[in-house]
């Protein structure tokens, strides 16, 4: 039996030819043309290219494309068959490349070098036929797509058919559908991606798309084969299976029942010239044997004597068309400062914290537990005049003048388990509230409840809870603290618990992708797994809650981390912003809030039983009330508008009031560990170039905001002191002036485009402002 896997040419192929004529045809995978001697003119689809010696042109799969030799040319062409990389990297069949040596005058002539000395390379092993030299040629062809991935992968936002749809869950699935419809794609595999059933997901898709899922993936896969039957030679069976189509019976169904007619009557009608492929026009080129252009060819690989080596960071480039309308209108995200028990609040550097935090973040929550410490109880005969509640309530007062609304958090094996008059303590302390503070301002407070137990007992405990709060204050909003995680869900017990009562105004929970990692396996796939782990998380509970009958139900991320470094000093040198911007970027778009710590103290004092130095939250202050670069990260996703008009897994476009927003960020999930050696933060250096069309013509006002390891990372600074203790207030205040992100400021008149690049070292942000003038 045929199974649906792509028959494409199994090898590359490699020539030099004297080219007359080849006539209108495509290739199934890329090729690249470079002229050695002579001129010839190459037309793809609309776009005409004259090439002459030494010049470059890549032409992408399915492209169609003619070429027409002058005068006495020689040139060299290389077919890479895109089944051969597949293996290697599955994104290969939705890769585009602009890769043409016009542009060496942009500063790519170094890696234009580069691809003439590998391609050389490349023949010269072919004709010499050394032993092993088949692995050498395929090395250097691995090597050669390598660096096309890396610096001349194009991405054309304003043509992806995809990119109004609102529904990001929709648009995955039919992004899935476009990289692998030539494999065997089964809708079962869909569904276990997306975390659905299969009968959910069934009428999920054809509600949002039209079809069904079969008739989709049918139409995609004959649209593919109509391009092949009219473009190439390939038999019927060669094109079924490339497309998908588990054998030639199959194909010929689907195809009459769409076109009425055969593939093969098809091909007939419609195919109006003998398209044919390059390889089978002996009559139109000749094959060049001659030694000499052999010797030519190496004066292309002495370039290797100059040890002129191109760093491998990847030169990207992007091309947005502005949308009419926004991708998706984003909700503000409500955001929870932790500050662990509220007792740490009575501390003078936490309280200068709030104050500092406030003026520039301006955070909605204060998050935190023990409400009813002992700390708090009122000893001193003077202070018994202001009630019971006297410390509790100067805390209080301050949130209220800085702008945070408490929300509290009750550990009841801590808290409640040894208090028996715990609900009776919680009344009386809310009857206070309300006559001290009003109705308005308690009856925005927030009540979460953390069970270790989900019995019956815990059941009756949190019905008291629940009306006791709604008594005094009853728009006030109480819910729980479910333990969930991306692999087991939330387990029988709480999901019970979930639908056996109906009082929830929210749902809380924590979220570490670092409790999968082993930071001890040299293997880079354990910390890629990290990528949207958060993310994938939100959605997974939003859907378990769902089945619970919680849907809609405001969820809140009150801990959370990125992939970290779990030593003293990984933990500092693993600059991780880029990290920490994505996840947030994604986060806010699934639940209604997420957490952060005050600072590293009150952090590292909660997590006093973990074995590791990194924890289940992130910071905005070290000690002294250095911000660390969590805090600016606050400060830029701040920046950045509510309506989203183009996204890409390392960029953002948004508009605001105050014009446009683009965020580039080079987040890289690689073990910690490679963070202390240049090598490896040098290979991880991106390039990006992000084209922006549609703007209104004017002036602009320019703002680059520049967030990396050398801008914004106090450790770095700390690290140039020879690690000295920061025990005096020069080494504080150098620090604290020394942390700040770098910030560029120009004007640029725009006529409709506009032309941005970077150089993102690893985990950077680049925030851009494109504020209009006048």
């Amino acid at each position: 039996m045929f199974m649906s896997e792509p028959v494409i040419e199994d090898s590359y192929q490699i020539s030099l030819q004297n080219i007359r004529h080849h006539s209108q045809h495509i290739h199934l995978g890329i090729e690249i043309l470079f002229v050695i001697r002579g001129e010839v003119e190459v037309l793809v689809n609309q776009d005409s290219w004259r090439l002459a010696e030494n010049d470059l042109l890549l032409i992408n799969a399915n492209d169609v494309h003619t070429v027409k030799g002058h005068e006495d040319n020689v040139v060299l062409l290389l077919q890479i068959p895109l089944g051969s990389i597949e293996q290697l990297y599955q994104d290969i069949h939705v890769c585009y490349f602009d890769c043409h040596s016009s542009k060496e005058d942009n500063g790519l002539y170094l890696l234009f070098d580069q691809i003439r000395q590998l391609l050389a390379e490349i023949l010269i092993a072919h004709y010499q036929e050394q032993d092993g030299s088949e692995l050498e040629i395929n090395s250097l062809i691995y090597k050669l797509v390598t660096l096309l991935i890396r610096n001349f992968k194009t991405t054309h936002l304003g043509q992806n058919r995809f990119i109004e749809m609102k529904d990001e869950r929709i648009r995955d699935i039919l992004t899935f559908i476009e990289k692998n419809y030539r494999k065997q794609m089964s809708f079962e595999e869909i569904a276990k991606r997306q975390y659905l059933s299969l009968y959910y997901l069934s009428r999920y898709f054809k509600q949002a798309v039209g079809v069904s899922f079969s008739q989709y993936v049918k139409q995609i896969r004959l649209k593919s084969a109509v391009h092949e039957l009219l473009y190439t030679d390939h038999n019927i069976m060669k094109v079924s299976l490339n497309n998908g189509f588990p054998n030639v019976k199959a194909f010929n169904k689907a195809f009459k029942e769409m076109y009425n007619q055969t593939p093969a009557e098809y091909r007939g009608l419609h195919k109006k010239e003998p398209f044919q492929e390059v390889n089978n026009i002996s009559e139109q080129y000749t094959l060049v044997n001659s030694p000499h252009f052999l010797i030519e060819l190496s004066k292309y690989i002495s370039q290797k004597d100059q040890n002129v080596s191109v760093k491998e960071s990847g030169v990207s480039a992007v091309h947005i068309n502005l949308p009419q309308e926004p991708v998706l209108v984003r909700d503000k995200a409500q955001r929870l400062l932790v500050i662990g028990q509220l007792e740490y609040a009575l501390n003078e550097e936490v309280q200068a914290e709030l104050k500092l935090i406030q003026e520039q973040l301006h955070f909605e929550y204060a998050y935190f537990t023990n409400l009813f410490s002992p700390t708090f109880t009122t000893i001193d005969p003077l202070l018994q005049i202001g009630g019971p509640y006297y410390k509790i309530d100067a805390l209080f007062n301050e949130f209220q003048k800085l702008g945070l609304i408490p929300f509290i958090s009750v550990e009841i094996e801590k808290e409640v388990v040894s208090c028996p008059d715990y609900i009776k303590m919680l009344d009386e302390f809310l009857q206070h509230a309300v006559s001290y503070f009003g109705d308005a301002f308690v009856g925005k407070w927030q009540f979460e409840l953390v069970f270790s137990e989900w019995d019956q007992t815990a059941r009756t405990f949190y019905q008291q809870y629940f009306q006791t709060v709604k008594k005094r204050a009853s728009t006030a909003k109480v819910g729980v603290h479910v333990p969930f995680s991306l692999e087991k869900g939330l387990s029988v017990p709480v999901t019970e618990f979930l639908k056996q009562m109906d009082q929830f105004d929210l749902v809380c929970f924590s979220c570490n992708p670092n409790e999968q990692v082993d930071f001890t396996d040299m293997d880079n796939s354990s910390f890629k797994g990290v990528k949207d782990y958060i993310k994938k998380s939100c959605i997974e509970l939003k859907a378990n809650l769902s089945s619970a009958g919680l849907a809609g139900t405001p969820i809140y991320l009150t801990n959370w981390n990125t992939l970290y470094g779990n030593t003293v000093n990984l933990s500092g040198t693993f600059f991780r912003s880029a990290l920490i911007f994505k996840d947030m970027l994604d986060v806010i778009k699934e639940i209604s809030g997420l957490g952060f710590w005050i600072d590293t103290h009150s952090l590292e004092k909660c997590n006093m039983d973990n074995e590791n130095i990194a924890m289940n939250g992130i910071a905005l202050l070290y000690y002294y009330q250095i911000k660390r670069p969590a805090f600016f990260n606050m400060q830029l996703i701040a920046k950045i508008g509510l309506e989203i008009l183009a996204e890409g897994e390392d960029f953002v476009l948004t508009k605001g009031k105050q014009g446009y927003q683009l965020a580039i960020y080079n987040n890289s999930y690689v073990n910690p560990t490679y963070s202390v050696e240049s090598f490896f933060l040098s290979s991880l250096t991106k390039e990006k170039k992000i084209m922006i069309s549609g703007l209104p013509s004017g002036t602009y006002q320019i703002r680059k905001y520049i967030l990396d390891r050398n801008n914004g990372a106090f450790y770095f600074n700390w690290l140039n002191l020879n690690q000295q203790y920061i025990y005096d207030q020069e080494i504080i205040t150098y620090l604290k002036q020394r942390a700040y992100p770098d910030l560029q400021i120009y004007e640029e008149n725009i006529d409709s485009e506009l032309l941005l690049q970077s150089t993102l070292t690893l985990n950077a942000i680049h925030l851009i402002e494109i504020r209009p003038l006048g």
